[in-house]
């Protein structure tokens, strides 16, 4: 019953709201490549979304396919992360976007074979400094759960705003993990008008602030309930990403998509191994 309230309430708070939009703009290039690819053909590395549909022209998701995400925090190292990602190229996956994963799951495109996407979350400093030159050198694409510029927690550096355009303007995807890292199934039960404006004025304000759209949303500690789930959906986002482990993403359950832990300074085939073990 309590959850029904809230939902109702919800729904009054979101009618009762202007959810801002603001129009994708065209995204530049990565930086030119300073080093080989370790495929042979650098354009056979990566999948992208050339030629689908735009996010506004997409439909539901009607496909369900096999396609690991996966998350981490800091990035130590650029070589570190880059022994990391050559190993998941070695082994036969091809990251994409999540434009070309929406894409595919609404039947617009063909899944894209080896299909893999690694996120980032936190729009943590150590990511901008060490995972964006290694993404841009080898040709792969990155998606980057954001927190909005202005948090701190006294213990890591976070990015600003000219780092979050910076990668936009090579070529990633920048999407909301809300403005200050609330487990969003608890705010919703204390405050359901801070609840709101962690998941729809956040979102706005990383469009206003990047000129693209915002489409997907990372859960803070992958916490969330049926409420939070109605709210993420009503909201606009096209889906809502997890902490659970598995590498099928069902098209019915868009708002409770799986994620992959993986930290770069790990073995890299033990990472391998996590994923094949998830079924990727």
């Amino acid at each position: 019953m309590a959850g029904n309230v809230r939902r109702t309430l919800l729904t009054f708070l979101l009618l009762s709201t202007v959810v801002l939009t603001a129009p994708a703009s065209a995204q530049t290039s990565p930086a030119d490549v300073s080093q080989e690819s370790p495929c042979d053909d650098p354009s056979a590395c990566i999948i992208s979304v050339s030629g689908a549909a735009s996010v506004a022209s997409l439909g539901p998701w009607t496909r369900s396919i096999v396609c690991p995400v996966l998350y981490t925090h800091e990035v130590v190292s650029q070589v570190v992360f880059q022994r990391m990602l050559t190993t998941i190229l070695a082994s036969g996956y091809r990251p994409t976007s999540l434009a070309a994963v929406d894409a595919a799951m609404s039947g617009a495109i063909d899944p894209p074979p080896g299909c893999l996407v690694l996120t980032f979350d936190d729009a943590l400093y150590s990511q901008y400094l060490n995972a964006l030159p290694v993404l841009a050198r080898m040709g792969v694409p990155g998606v980057f759960f954001a927190l909005v510029p202005g948090f701190a927690d006294g213990v890591h550096r976070y990015m600003g705003v000219s780092e979050l355009q910076a990668l936009v303007a090579a070529g990633e995807e920048v999407e909301a993990h809300t403005c200050n890292h609330p487990n969003l199934a608890v705010l919703e039960r204390l405050n359901l008008n801070a609840f709101l404006a962690e998941i729809q004025d956040c979102k706005g304000e990383l469009e206003d602030m990047l000129g693209v759209s915002v489409n997907f949303l990372a859960y803070p500690n992958g916490a969330y309930d049926a409420t939070v789930v109605d709210g993420v959906a009503r909201t606009g986002y096209r889906a809502a990403f997890t902490t659970r482990a598995s590498a099928r993403l069902t098209a019915s359950t868009p708002y409770t998509l799986p994620r992959i832990r993986y930290d770069p300074s790990e073995a890299p085939l033990a990472v391998i191994r996590r994923i094949r073990a998830s079924g990727g």
